[in-house]
């Protein structure tokens, strides 16, 4: 897709794709896969205003920028677009890639494990749509954005839907994942294993035993400051509370190691929002009502300005329960799939 058969640092107008990550651990990830990393020398010099940083390359023998932001967010995303249009101005493709929050369950029945990865069909921006006397009614990005995604990708995300090329995306990225976590410098970046899978019941809260609490405020309605900072196991979260799921049970039996985790790439919408959920009845509430699959926070401020591709993995399931730990093999997973689909000719 969008092939430039480049072998060299070439001129900075010649550049057609870009790849945005608002996290280090995402970008760390992305420029793991490079074929190959060109310095910023004179052909490279941003244009007058632009204040992004850039890390620029060769990918699957596609000439690609990366921009760096410097926080998370749609106005970060925005911002960081609008700038890079002054140095690339021929930018015709945005490459989304990072981690995401899940819906453990879709609404089609289909399970989503820590690891998949998720590429979006389309964006639903929280804020975007008209306040009713009754509700808000939301607007849908892929319809109603005058940026929503070209015809082009939304060609490309049905072709990438179709069996045979979803195994070979699966193959590939089977194999940039072991190129990342090969690397001394990735080894959080492999799976952290099915046992640390857990999936809550979702009025299930993160909190102490009200007996527990050292400040009391921990109950059915509140949770203390200390209880959001610890872990489950810290907590001692009841396993007796988790949503018993047919994949994690399969690899559980059939004894599926580090070394031969294959993850599952799904599509579907996705919310873009500047609050992090992390309230699994909320979560789902969401998820029911505009039918998406993913929670992230950056696709609809980029969408607004270039037209956007999301390719995440999902590194919590947006509830209480969530932390850290999975984020750096969820983003090696986005970047493998992201680098996968660059050989996949449009």
């Amino acid at each position: 897709m969008l092939a430039n058969g480049a072998t060299g640092p070439p001129d900075r107008r010649t550049f057609e794709i870009a790849i945005f990550c608002a996290l280090v651990v995402e970008a760390d990830a992305v420029i793991a896969l490079f074929d190959e990393i060109w310095d910023q020398d004179g052909q490279f010099m941003k244009a007058h205003g632009d204040n992004n940083s850039y890390t620029i390359g060769l990918m699957c023998q596609h000439r690609v920028v990366l921009a760096h932001m410097p926080r998370i967010g749609k106005v970060s995303a925005s911002t960081v677009a609008a700038n890079l249009r002054f140095t690339f101005p021929h930018i015709r493709l945005g490459l989304l890639v990072g981690i995401c929050g899940v819906v453990p369950l879709t609404q089609a029945k289909r399970e989503i494990l820590l690891g998949d990865v998720i590429i979006t069909t389309h964006v639903i921006q929280s804020d975007f749509g008209m306040l009713y006397p009754h509700i808000f009614a939301r607007n849908n990005l892929l319809r109603d954005n005058p940026a929503r995604p070209s015809e082009e990708i939304a060609c490309f995300l049905s072709k990438l839907q179709e069996k045979a090329v979803q195994s070979k995306l699966r193959d590939r990225m089977r194999t940039n994942l072991r190129t990342i976590s090969s690397s001394p410098d990735f080894a959080l970046s492999t799976y952290p294993g099915v046992e640390e899978d857990k999936v809550f019941e979702a009025a299930y809260i993160h909190k102490h035993d009200t007996k527990a609490c050292a400040t009391g405020i921990c109950s059915d309605d509140d949770v203390c400051p200390e209880a959001l900072e610890m872990s489950c196991t810290e907590l001692g979260c009841d396993l007796g509370k988790l949503v018993p799921r047919t994949r994690i049970q399969q690899m559980a039996e059939t004894g599926s190691s580090l070394m031969y985790h294959s993850p599952e790439i799904h599509f579907g919408g996705m919310l873009s929002d500047d609050q992090v959920i992390k309230s699994a009845l909320h979560r789902d509430l969401i998820a029911q009502k505009e039918g998406v699959i993913a929670f992230e926070m950056e696709g609809a401020g980029l969408s607004e300005t270039i037209p956007t591709m999301v390719v995440k993995g999902s590194s919590d399931y947006a509830d209480s329960h969530k932390n850290k730990r999975w984020q750096p093999y969820a983003a090696a997973t986005a970047a493998a799939c992201k680098a996968s689909s660059g050989r996949i000719s449009g």
